[in-house]
C-alpha cells in the first residue's frame, strides 16, 4: 500500500512539474489587437475605409515573340568563309552578314565569259559567210540551198550567243549569292553555323528578328476569349519587373488547343524598347467590375510579413491586423481585418 501511494505521489509530482514548465500556472493574455503603449501614441489623419468599384481583370501568361522573324539561308552550296556578325548584333537592311567561298563561282563566271566570246565570234563569222554567199547566189556561183544553209547557221549562232549571255548572267547571279546581306533591319538572335561549315540551301546560318514588331502571344482560356476581339487595346505586363504598357489585339487564332482548352491570342506591343523574343509577359483581360474595400497605401504598416492598420479607439490607436490585395494606384485593397466606414489612422509624415 505504501508503495502504491508513493508511486501516485511521484506521478503527480511529474505532472505538476510538466504543467509548471509549460506555463500552466501563469495568467493567460487574451489574443486581441492591443492598444499601443502610451510611449508609442501616434497622431495623424483619420480616413474611412471605403468601398469603390474597380474592373475585374483576369491574366493570361504569355511569351514575347517577334512578328517578323527571318532565317538567313544561303541560295547556293558553298563553304562558309566568314560570318561578320554575332548573336545580339544590330544590323541594317543591306548589311553584309556572311561571305561564302567564291573561287568556284568566279571560275564559272570566267568560263561563261569565254563561252560568250566564242559564241559571238561564231555569230560574226556566220554573218560574214552568209553575206558572201548571198553575193555568190546573185552571181549564180552557189545554189539557193547553200545560201539557206548559211542563213540557218546565222540563226543557230545567234541563239547560241543568247544562251551564252544567259549562262553568264546566271553565273554572275550565283557569284552574288556568295555575299549574303540582311534583307531587313533587326537584331541577330542566333548564329547557327560557323566559318568552315558547308552552307546549303534550306539550312539557316543566322536568325534575325525585327525588334520594332513584337507581340505577346498568350494562350487564353476558352471562357475568357469572349471578352476579347481583334483591335481591342489591353494592358500588358512585361518582364519580371512587370512593366505596364498597352497592346493591341492583332490576331485570335481560330482554333483551341485540345490539351489546355485555350485559344492563342497575339497582341502587338508598339513603341516599347528593350524587348526580346522569349521574354515573359502577362495579358490583362477586363471581364467586368467589382466592389472592393480600400484604404490609402500610407495607412498600411508592415512588421515582417504581417500587415496592420492603426484604428483610433477611446484608449488610443489600436493595431488591427489586415490582409491586403491589389495595389490600386495610391490605394490598396483590404481583404480582411476592417469593415466599410471603419476609421484608420495615417501617421503624420507619411
Amino acid at each position: 500500500m505504501k508503495r502504491l501511494v508513493g508511486a501516485i505521489i511521484a506521478v503527480l509530482a511529474i505532472v505538476l512539474l510538466i504543467v509548471w514548465q509549460t506555463g500552466g500556472f501563469e495568467t493567460k493574455i487574451a489574443a486581441k489587437n492591443p492598444p499601443l503603449p502610451k510611449t508609442e501614441q501616434i497622431s495623424g489623419n483619420v480616413v474611412k475605409v471605403r468601398r469603390i468599384t474597380v474592373p475585374m481583370v483576369e491574366e493570361a501568361v504569355g511569351t514575347v515573340q517577334s512578328r517578323h522573324k527571318v532565317d538567313i539561308t544561303p541560295r547556293i552550296q558553298a563553304v562558309i568563309e566568314e560570318i561578320l556578325v554575332n548573336a545580339g548584333d544590330k544590323v541594317r537592311q543591306g548589311d553584309l552578314l556572311v561571305k561564302l567561298d567564291k573561287r568556284d563561282l568566279e571560275a564559272n563566271v570566267g568560263q561563261a565569259e569565254q563561252a560568250l566570246k566564242a559564241a559571238e565570234a561564231n555569230y560574226r563569222q556566220a554573218v560574214t559567210d552568209h553575206q558572201r554567199n548571198m553575193e555568190l547566189l546573185q552571181r549564180g556561183v552557189i545554189s539557193p540551198q547553200e545560201a539557206d544553209n548559211s542563213r540557218l547557221r546565222v540563226e543557230v549562232t545567234s541563239a547560241t550567243v543568247g544562251q551564252a549571255r544567259r549562262a553568264l548572267e546566271q553565273a554572275k547571279v550565283a557569284l552574288s549569292y556568295a555575299e549574303i546581306r540582311s534583307p531587313v533591319s533587326g537584331i541577330v538572335t542566333d548564329k547557327l553555323q560557323n566559318a568552315g561549315d558547308m552552307a546549303m540551301p534550306g539550312r539557316p546560318i543566322l536568325q534575325l528578328y525585327d525588334p520594332t514588331l513584337v507581340r505577346l502571344e498568350a494562350p487564353v482560356r476558352e471562357a475568357l476569349v469572349r471578352f476579347i476581339k481583334v483591335g481591342d487595346q489591353l494592358p500588358v505586363k512585361i518582364g519580371s519587373e512587370e512593366r505596364m504598357t498597352t497592346g493591341v489585339v492583332d490576331e485570335i487564332v481560330p482554333q483551341a488547343d485540345v490539351a489546355s482548352r485555350s485559344v492563342l491570342v497575339k497582341v502587338l506591343i508598339p513603341n516599347v524598347t528593350d524587348l526580346y523574343s522569349g521574354m515573359f509577359g502577362r495579358l490583362c483581360i477586363p471581364t467586368g467590375t467589382e466592389q472592393v474595400l480600400v484604404v490609402p497605401v500610407q495607412a498600411v504598416e508592415r512588421v515582417g510579413q504581417l500587415e496592420y492598420v492603426l484604428v483610433p479607439t477611446a484608449h488610443g490607436p489600436e493595431r488591427r491586423f489586415v490582409q491586403t490585395g491589389r495595389r490600386l494606384g495610391d490605394l490598396v485593397e483590404i481583404l480582411s481585418g476592417v469593415s466599410e466606414n471603419d476609421s484608420v489612422l495615417i501617421p503624420e509624415g507619411k
